[in-house]
């Protein structure tokens, strides 16, 4: 008997320890959310690519509508009216529940492209928000080059 009632509260102990937290809101990453203004979500845009640079710590994903997605994965892209693009980057941090990994951290910013233009005479609307908040940047400086940065990019190989 003494052996069965040391095994129960063995086991009760053991079944306590093996608790999992699964509550949701310490699940999310909070720092690496987008503010609900941004509303990237209702603009129905699929992953083209992803990317990490170490030595500047940031990671980021590039979004694209239908038309983007299209064009990105096709074997000669052509930029055409119509695309439109979303650039988001962070800070990397470590990740505290894998050793090792590296996970997006503070919101660095948010980049929008729209591909404007008829046959003869393409354009683009470019936008670059910063911070959490993602308060517009007035400032366009450097626009053309991360308007070519953002087309160049080649979409992920997915199955």
């Amino acid at each position: 008997m003494n052996l069965l009632s040391k095994s129960l509260v063995g086991i009760v102990v053991l079944l306590n320890s093996c608790k999992l937290d699964t509550n949701p809101d310490q699940l999310i990453n909070q720092k690496a959310s987008l503010p609900q203004t941004f509303k990237l979500s209702e603009l129905h845009q699929k992953v083209i690519t992803t990317f990490i640079n170490n030595r500047k710590h940031i990671t980021g994903v590039l979004y694209g509508n239908a038309k983007a997605y299209s064009a990105a994965t096709a074997a000669k892209p052509v930029a055409m009216p119509g695309e439109w693009f979303t650039l988001i980057t962070w800070h990397q941090q470590d990740d505290e529940h894998w050793f090792g990994a590296c996970i997006p951290g503070n919101l660095l910013s948010a980049e929008t492209l729209k591909l404007t233009g008829g046959p003869d005479a393409r354009g683009y609307e470019y936008q670059k928000f910063l911070g959490k908040k993602l308060v517009k940047l007035a400032d366009t400086t450097g626009a053309a080059a991360r308007v070519k940065y953002i087309l160049s990019q080649k979409a992920s190989i997915t199955p």
